[in-house]
């Protein structure tokens, strides 16, 4: 999950704002979020980099969708949509990897703050 453009510079700032507000955390950074936050494991980026949307009005949700119809069991779907300026987008295609519906809400989220 990368950010770019004005979402990765806008993030960055954030980002050392965040770090300095939890004290109790102890997380180093050298002045780029890379020095840490790129070692995180791709399910805490996700976390923070939700954090920083919702501080600029951007929700993003993840949603399961299970069809217990399906042979041999459930089948489970994993969709994001974000609410972006009072509407909801939906992020094109459903996942069968929680993991890769994370990473396609971030890449949407990007794109829809970088054209704001």
């Amino acid at each position: 999950m990368e950010l770019t453009g004005k979402a990765k510079k806008d993030f960055e700032k954030w980002y050392r704002n965040y770090i300095g507000n939890h004290k109790g955390r102890n997380l180093l950074i050298d002045g780029t979020y890379n020095s840490f936050f790129k070692k995180l494991p791709q399910s805490m980026q996700y976390g923070i980099f939700v954090d920083f949307f919702d501080s600029v009005g951007m929700m993003i949700e993840l949603q399961v969708h299970v069809d217990p119809t399906m042979q041999g069991g459930c089948f489970k779907k994993f969709k994001a949509v974000i609410l972006f300026k009072g509407r909801f987008v939906n992020v094109p295609n459903g996942y069968g990897k929680r993991y890769n519906a994370r990473t396609e809400a971030i890449k949407k989220a990007n794109e829809l703050y970088n054209e704001r």
